[in-house]
């Protein structure tokens, strides 16, 4: 199943890139962007119902190891938390442009997931350092 969705993912990447643009579109458009985005939105729900419904599964067939998973589930619900608390829904001075995406909820929800974002990265940077730091003096 893996590689299946590998190579799907790798199809619709070379028809992003490679299938052309979109004629008489004011940006460079490529032909297959909303094909990409909804197998992306598909791979993303996939992860989500995956991440949910395997601590469920593995709470009946092994419960210690269920409650780690639940642990670390916990853990990313309170960053997320955390980085909601931190976003700012306040609307956006922005000179020529009149869409519908400058309300609060929209950039709340868009500085939640920048935020969550940083977070992740700071903290895979730092696994990475303090794993080698580990590694050396050991």
């Amino acid at each position: 199943m893996t590689i299946v969705m590998f190579v799907v993912t790798i199809v619709l990447l070379g028809l992003f890139y490679f299938g052309g643009e979109l004629p008489n579109s004011q940006y460079s458009t490529p032909v297959y962007t909303e094909q990409l985005l909804w197998w992306s939105y598909l791979l993303f729900g996939v992860a989500i119902v995956a991440a949910l419904i395997f601590p469920v599964a593995r709470l009946f067939t092994r419960p210690k190891e269920a409650m780690k998973s639940f642990i670390a589930l916990a853990g990313i619900i309170l960053l997320v938390l955390i980085a909601y608390s931190m976003s700012d829904g306040t609307i956006m001075n922005i000179p020529g442009y009149s869409g519908a995406d400058n309300v609060p909820g929209t950039l709340k929800f868009t500085d939640t997931i920048l935020i969550t974002t940083y977070f992740l990265g700071i903290g895979a940077i730092g696994a990475i350092v303090v794993t080698e730091i580990i590694r050396r003096v050991r």
